[in-house]
């Protein structure tokens, strides 16, 4: 394969027993660059900045629109106050309550311990032994002891005395 340039394009030529017609790529049109049209000697570009300094200081939306846009403002920093002051108030009561757990859990040892004191201080069989042999108190018999039905709520209120069984 042989290369050979012709005319600034380069093609490519094979010998051979048949001949091939060469491709020869089409020139590549390059478009020339338009200036932007021009009015009163000025491009367009210009003609706009033109305009828009004419205007000066004017404001460039309406007055009602800059109230609103000026209340939402207002409005959106205040909700976003309101917001930062109920989180702080929310850290400072589950600070509270965290304070307040550790003194009921406190608390809640010192009874058991007390009371488990007051288990261990007390000697069931000194008692009982007292209770006969000092103060002359026996087991009752059977026709000493008396039922009652409950019927409103589980503890019962002693209004009267108690009757006697025959």
């Amino acid at each position: 394969m042989e290369k050979r340039q012709a005319m600034g394009y380069t093609t490519y030529y094979t010998e051979g027993s048949t001949v091939r017609k060469q491709y020869i790529e089409p020139e590549y049109e390059v478009p020339e660059y338009e200036e932007p049209r021009r009015e009163n000697g000025l491009p367009s570009y210009a003609k706009v900045r033109k305009a828009k300094e004419q205007k000066g200081l004017r404001f460039s939306m309406h007055p009602v629109f800059a109230v609103f846009l000026g209340f939402s403002v207002v409005a959106t920093l205040l909700a976003c106050c309101e917001v930062l002051s109920m989180q702080s108030k929310v850290t400072n009561q589950s600070d509270t309550i965290t304070i307040l757990q550790a003194q009921v859990e406190a608390l809640e040892e010192d009874n058991n311990a007390y009371e488990t004191r007051i288990q261990n201080s007390v000697n069931l069989d000194q008692i009982r032994d007292r209770a006969m042999n000092q103060l002359g108190m026996v087991y009752p018999t059977e026709g000493q002891v008396v039922y009652y039905t409950l019927t409103e709520s589980d503890y019962v209120r002693q209004y009267q005395d108690v009757p006697s069984v025959n």
